[in-house]
């Protein structure tokens, strides 16, 4: 029987949603987590430059080194999320997964992708770049104003990076496609993310604690060996839920692909 994991056969309730999720997630951590671990390390690069030089890891834009850093990371991070997808498509419509034929086929698309994140974060930031600009006194509530419309836009242009890797858009074209899907399912795919984040920033939480309490326990006094093991801890877990993100991603994607098709 064929695995109809991705694409689904129809559309699917909340519930089988979830289930093809952890489905998804489950027969690729493995195969998978290599590329997440690397992803996880790559996004934190600014932040260990900071942390190299005795300084608050907080981006300096007067920095030339750490902005370049930050963005050099973030677009290996995103580079390696895409590749995960293209891993898990195939691992979830049942064919083989061999060498690195899903990362390669990604590196070509590397400039179509750097479009991609530039113009969804340019289409965000048109938003939250002028409650910045205002004054102290006014720029908490002109943030909070200006928050909803950027998340809007968030959620409505996630899946533009599967629409170009999965669906073969081009780059104007996958920005509209990932909005025409979201068009009318919104609200529900805003709710899954928020599940999905929800399991992932609880199992970090977990782990921080458990990983604390156990040096704790072992008469690790040293602050910076507790703070060194922990943040190794999260980091793990971090490559864990980027994995099942991507698998959540996935599972939502084919469901909208299917609904909106039915609905012609």
């Amino acid at each position: 029987m064929p695995n109809a994991l991705y694409p689904p056969l129809k559309p699917r309730s909340f519930g089988e949603l979830l289930d093809a999720v952890l489905q998804i997630f489950r027969l690729s951590l493995l195969k998978c987590l290599p590329y997440a671990t690397i992803a996880i390390i790559a996004g934190q690069l600014s932040t260990l430059y900071y942390l190299s030089r005795g300084r608050t890891p907080v981006l300096d834009s007067n920095d030339p080194v750490g902005v370049t850093l930050y963005g050099l990371g973030t677009l290996i991070a995103v580079i390696l999320w895409t590749a995960i997808l293209l891993r898990q498509s195939a691992i979830a419509a049942g064919r083989p997964v061999t060498g690195s034929v899903d990362l390669l086929d990604t590196l070509k698309r590397v400039p179509a992708i750097a479009a991609i994140a530039l113009l969804g974060g340019a289409a965000v930031a048109v938003f939250i770049v002028p409650a910045l600009a205002l004054a102290p006194p006014y720029r908490s509530a002109g943030i909070a104003v200006m928050l909803a419309p950027a998340i809007y836009i968030m959620v409505a242009l996630s899946f533009s990076l599967p629409a170009l890797v999965l669906a073969r858009k081009g780059v104007l074209g996958s920005l509209a496609y990932s909005f025409r899907l979201v068009r009318g399912n919104w609200w529900r795919v805003a709710t899954i993310y928020v599940v999905g984040m929800a399991v992932i920033w609880t199992l970090c939480v977990l782990v921080a604690t458990i990983a604390t309490m156990a040096l704790s326990d072992n008469g690790a006094d040293d602050a910076a060996i507790t703070r060194a093991v922990t943040s190794a801890a999260v980091l793990a877990v971090a490559a864990v839920g980027l994995t099942f993100f991507s698998a959540l991603t996935l599972a939502l994607f084919g469901d909208l692909q299917i609904r909106k098709s039915g609905s012609g």
